[in-house]
């Protein structure tokens, strides 16, 4: 009992470790000239690794599927808003394409809420914009605009 037990915790513990083993902060910059000092962007992809699409055919077009996430987070590391986008793209070394995408927004951070976003794909990018509202104590209003795109290579090769 105790060693299936064992076996268990491990297993669950070796799926929640790898899970997140392709999520990665690709930059983080503690003061962005676009925004307020009050607080930093952190940008994040995850997702699948390249699949053939096609495994029978012998076909070299391959698709790989990845999120793109842009987080807003004040000095004590608290997410205050984040938009993401995810999309799936086909490569085969010469070209890729965007095929599908979605997108979402949140805003979890007290006086914080999301105005308005859209999105759009353009042959091997996807791209979403969000604008975020910060209500301050004294009821002004202050709007910050941002745009996540997600892009594939010829070589499948994520940004």
């Amino acid at each position: 009992m105790k060693k299936t037990l064992l076996f268990i915790v491990f297993v669950i513990t070796f799926l929640s470790n790898s899970i997140f083993v392709n999520a990665a902060v690709i930059s983080k910059n503690s003061q962005d000239t676009n925004f307020d000092k009050a607080f930093y962007i952190e940008h994040y992809i995850y997702g699948n690794s390249a699949e053939d699409s096609n495994v029978q055919t012998q076909s070299t077009t391959k698709t790989i599927t990845k999120t793109k996430k842009s987080v807003a987070k004040n000095s004590s590391g608290d997410i205050l808003w984040s938009v993401t986008i995810k999309a799936t793209f086909s490569y085969d070394g010469e070209t890729s394409k965007c095929t599908s995408y979605s997108h979402s927004t949140s805003s979890p951070g007290k006086s914080w809420s999301i105005k308005s976003s859209s999105y759009s794909k353009s042959g091997n990018s996807a791209t979403v914009k969000a604008t975020a509202i910060h209500k301050g104590t004294d009821g002004t209003e202050k709007s910050y605009s941002r745009s996540v795109t997600i892009k594939c290579s010829p070589s499948g090769v994520i940004s």
